[in-house]
């Protein structure tokens, strides 16, 4: 997941934080405290209700970068400061949102952002405490002590806590760099076993069945009989069906002419197998360094197709769009429950299972949609290198 998206998702859970904190602080102003200012306290409540949701409106819609999240939270410590000091200084009910501030921050940054933000938190409610005429009141300092110590502890915690997930957090990436370290190393070595077989096939044994296959016309020629024929004929299908079986291995037409037309010819061929007619849509104007995994991907899911679906009709979509490279196969077969997929290697989800952690990966997303009878639609997505 890229920086931004990470720095949206926090802004998003924050922005309902935020929202919720504003109203404990307006039903906390109804508890009794020295408040020599509750007007002002209302409006200033309902400006940073305003605020809170114009942010929340904009943690759906806009875009994020560290600069404007410093600025987030420098407006929050400013509002709460505010709200405050207008309702009753080191005493007021206001003081509890600032530990907002550093829980929010420990899962926005690492923990010397939270520790940075829990002494500007610790300074403002410091300032408007001393500024403010509840000082005055018995004991006001002594309280104001022990606030900043809860304020301080919870900063630490914060400041723990996000260290700890930062570790975490890198231990995840270096598991998951491994793993699509690992799976290229797999697929690498499934293609070059794939491409050997297929190799070895129609160096020897196409050769020596087109060889043998000629004998046999030369002999029908000299003597026609009719096992001589039975025997051609079935000689003749299985050399299309060697021929099938070595483009499932390794097409070669993917390397030479690109993902469309390999593409096409596998579908073609599961069409005819299962008794379905396929259409296309293609947009696929730039090629994709993976396209051996979306040929491997459209291979497993028309092949359960032409096994399992009973569809009439199949759909293939290839298009490039939003930064990424998508490919849709949708039937209009049978279906089946998307719930039972992990359930048993006997009801033959095994091969989406593994093509779903191939995609994934690769840093893509394979979604499945199906219900009984109600056809299965299946979209793999691969971001545009």
């Amino acid at each position: 997941m890229a920086e931004e998206d990470v720095l949206a998702a926090s802004e998003r859970r924050v922005a309902w934080l935020r929202i919720a904190a504003v109203g404990l602080i307006a039903a906390a102003e109804r508890l009794p405290h020295p408040n020599p200012n509750e007007r002002a306290f209302t409006i200033a409540t309902v400006a940073v209700l305003a605020y809170a949701l114009a942010a929340l409106a904009y943690a759906y819609v806009g875009a994020f970068d560290r600069r404007l999240v410093l600025a987030a939270i420098a407006v929050d410590v400013a509002s709460i400061s505010v709200l405050a000091y207008l309702s009753g200084g080191a005493f007021s009910n206001a003081r509890l949102a600032y530990f907002l501030i550093p829980i929010s921050v420990a899962f926005r940054f690492q923990w010397r952002m939270t520790v940075a933000a829990t002494a500007a938190v610790v300074l403002a409610y410091n300032l408007q405490a001393i500024n403010h005429p509840a000082r005055h009141v018995k004991h006001a300092y002594q309280f104001l002590g022990v606030q900043t110590g809860y304020l301080v502890w919870i900063g630490a915690a914060a400041a723990l806590f996000s260290g700890l997930l930062a570790t975490r957090t890198q231990r995840l990436i270096e598991l998951a760099r491994g793993r699509k370290q690992l799976l290229a190393d797999v697929m690498s070595a499934e293609e070059r076993e794939r491409r050997e077989l297929a190799e070895g096939l129609h160096d020897h044994a196409i050769q020596n069945l087109l060889v043998a296959r000629q004998d046999l016309e030369e002999a029908m020629a000299a003597h026609p009989e009719p096992e001589l024929e039975r025997t051609l004929a079935a000689l003749t299908d299985t050399l299309a069906d060697l021929r099938g079986a070595i483009f499932e291995l390794h097409p070669h037409v993917l390397q030479q002419a690109g993902l469309e037309p390999a593409l096409k010819a596998v579908a073609e061929r599961a069409s005819r197998h299962g008794g379905f007619d396929v259409d296309f849509s293609v947009d696929y104007p730039r090629r994709h360094p993976d396209e051996a995994l979306l040929l491997g991907a459209a291979r497993e899911l028309l092949a359960n197709v032409s096994r399992h679906a009973r569809a009439g009709k199949a759909t293939v979509t290839l298009a490039q769009r939003n930064g990424a490279t998508v490919l849709t196969i949708a039937d209009d077969g049978v279906g089946f429950d998307p719930a039972t997929l992990g359930r048993s290697v006997a009801d033959a989800h095994i091969g989406l299972l593994s093509q779903r952690e191939r995609i994934e990966a690769s840093g893509g997303r394979l979604e499945i949609e199906s219900a009984p009878g109600r056809g299965t639609t299946v979209t793999a997505s691969l971001p545009t290198r």
